[in-house]
C-alpha cells in the first residue's frame, strides 16, 4: 500500500503538467480560431463579395443579354458607373487582402490576382488599349479611391465607399479626366449587346479568372457565401 501512495503522488504532478499543456495547446488553438474569423470577417469575406459581384455582372452582360435589361433598369445609364464601381472594389479588396490575413504569401492567390491585373492592363492585337483597360497604376488608384476605414466589432475596420459617394468622385478629376473611365463608361452605354461590346474579350479573362478565384478560396476557407452553380463565359462562335 504504501508503495502504492508514493507512485500515486508521482502521479499528480505528472497530471498537473499534462493539464496545463492541454490546456494551453487549447487556449492557443481558440486563439487562432479567433483570429482565422477576425481575418475572414475584414478581408476574406469582402474579397468574396467582390469577387462574385463583379464576375456575375461580367456573366450577366456577356452571356445573358445584360446590357438589355440593364439599360431598362436603368434608362440614365447609370449601370454603367455601379459596373466600374464593381471593379474599382474588386481592386480595394485584392490589394488589402495581399497585404494583411492568411492569403499574403498563398502562391495560388498571388497567380490568380496578377492574371486579373494583366488582363485589365494587357493590351493585344485583339484587345486593343480602350474600354475595360485599366493599367496597373490605374488599378492602383482606383483601388484606394473606394477604400475606407470605419470602427467596428474589430476596432478600425476596412471598408469601401459608398456607391453615391463614387460617383462625386467621377465627376471631377482625376476620374473625369480618365480616358479608361471615360472609354469604359461609353461602351458600357453605347453598345447594343455583349457581341458589340468593345472590350469583352478582356472582361471574359477577368471574369474566367475571378470564377477560379473564388473557388480556390472558398475550398481552402471550407465555406461560400455564395451557394449555386458559377458558369464561366463561352466565347462567342
Amino acid at each position: 500500500m504504501p508503495k502504492i501512495n508514493v507512485n500515486v503522488q508521482w502521479l499528480i504532478p505528472l497530471a498537473t503538467a499534462a493539464w496545463a499543456v492541454w490546456t494551453w495547446a487549447a487556449d492557443r488553438e481558440r486563439e487562432r480560431e479567433k483570429e482565422r474569423a477576425r481575418i475572414s470577417a475584414l478581408y476574406v469575406n469582402p474579397l468574396l463579395s467582390a469577387c462574385e459581384d463583379l464576375q456575375s455582372r461580367i456573366y450577366s452582360i456577356l452571356e445573358l443579354d445584360g446590357l438589355r435589361m440593364l439599360r431598362k433598369r436603368y434608362p440614365d445609364g447609370s449601370y454603367a458607373e455601379q459596373t466600374l464601381f464593381l471593379i474599382a472594389r474588386y481592386f480595394g479588396w485584392m490589394a488589402a487582402v495581399e497585404r494583411h490575413g492568411e492569403y499574403t504569401q498563398d502562391p495560388v492567390v498571388m497567380q490568380l490576382g496578377s492574371a486579373v491585373r494583366r488582363a485589365f492592363s494587357t493590351a493585344s492585337s485583339i484587345q486593343q488599349v480602350g474600354p475595360f483597360n485599366f493599367f496597373t497604376i490605374e488599378q492602383k488608384d482606383l483601388g484606394k479611391l473606394v477604400m475606407t476605414t470605419r470602427t467596428g466589432q474589430y476596432g478600425v475596420e476596412p471598408d469601401t465607399i459608398p456607391y453615391h459617394e463614387f460617383k462625386k468622385h467621377l465627376a471631377s478629376p482625376p476620374l473625369s479626366d480618365s480616358e479608361a473611365v471615360k472609354e469604359t463608361l461609353k461602351a458600357l452605354r453605347s453598345s447594343n449587346d455583349a457581341k458589340t461590346l468593345a472590350g469583352r474579350e478582356r472582361l471574359m479573362a477577368v471574369q474566367h479568372h475571378l470564377v477560379d478565384l473564388l473557388a480556390y478560396v472558398e475550398k481552402k476557407s471550407g465555406y461560400t457565401l455564395f451557394p449555386g452553380e458559377r458558369r464561366k463565359c463561352v466565347a462567342p462562335a
